[in-house]
């Protein structure tokens, strides 16, 4: 009498199985990280397009920008607290609170009337109440290149075109562009500008917007101002020049 024929898999065709599942694990992973990465980036933009509506709407009434915006800011953060986190620095840093976060972890913004923490991941450009360009609405002259608000480790920023960037790769008061120079958008941060553009911005183009009146556009940490790649902190050495 013939024996039954055994079915199942051998040892080493379970092997095979095995190592062909964790290869394609090992190919997909990354481009799973990826897509998930531009998900949260494309979220952000989407944020600050509903920031741009307030922004546009408050210089359509008041023909400027203007120390009252923070007053907005104050309600929405309230109201919608979610409106300031950015997607990829939703969490604050770990232990205490503090006023300054990181590329992925957001600052502490203070507590609403019930005692809660509030958060925040976006800055808004400081100087844009009394050294900005021009008029400051909608048609100022080079309103493309002049921050608004923009990816921050802190509520607001005041940048100096001599101050240099930070090293290592973290918030520290002492560097002016500290706060928005974070590599949260692989390579660049999300930025609303004054004509009410949204875009990526690379991280060495900092260094080339229209902060406010005073600021040079071609200072010591441009191309045009000499800096040089190896100039820069190890850290931010393959980002794109401007």
């Amino acid at each position: 009498m013939c024996g039954r024929k055994r079915s199942g898999f051998t040892l080493i065709e379970l092997l095979v199985v095995i190592s062909i599942v964790v290869l394609l694990m090992a190919m997909l992973l990354p481009a799973l990280s990826r897509a998930r990465k531009q998900a949260r980036a494309v979220a952000c933009q989407a944020n600050l397009h509903q920031w741009r509506m307030v922004y546009a709407l408050y210089t359509h009434d008041n023909t400027s920008i203007n120390t009252d915006i923070a007053s907005i800011w104050g309600k929405i953060a309230r109201d919608a607290p979610d409106r300031l986190l950015c997607p990829s620095a939703s969490k604050p840093l770990p232990g205490e609170p503090v006023g300054w976060g990181d590329a992925f972890h957001a600052y502490t913004k203070g507590r609403d009337r019930y005692s809660t923490y509030l958060y925040g991941s976006y800055g808004n450009n400081v100087c844009i109440g009394d050294k900005s360009p021009g008029r400051r609405t909608y048609g100022t002259k080079g309103a493309a290149h002049v921050p608004v608000m923009f990816d921050c480790a802190t509520a607001s920023v005041e940048p100096d075109h001599h101050g240099g960037p930070p090293d290592p790769e973290c918030y520290d008061p002492q560097y002016a562009m500290s706060p928005v120079c974070i590599n949260r958008h692989n390579g660049g941060i999300n930025m609303l500008f004054m004509d009410w553009s949204i875009r990526k911005v690379g991280l060495k183009e900092l260094w080339v917007l229209k902060w406010h009146a005073e600021f040079d556009r071609g200072g010591p940490w441009t191309k045009a101002g000499g800096a040089r790649p190896e100039d820069w902190p190890e850290w931010m050495r393959k980002f794109r020049e401007y």
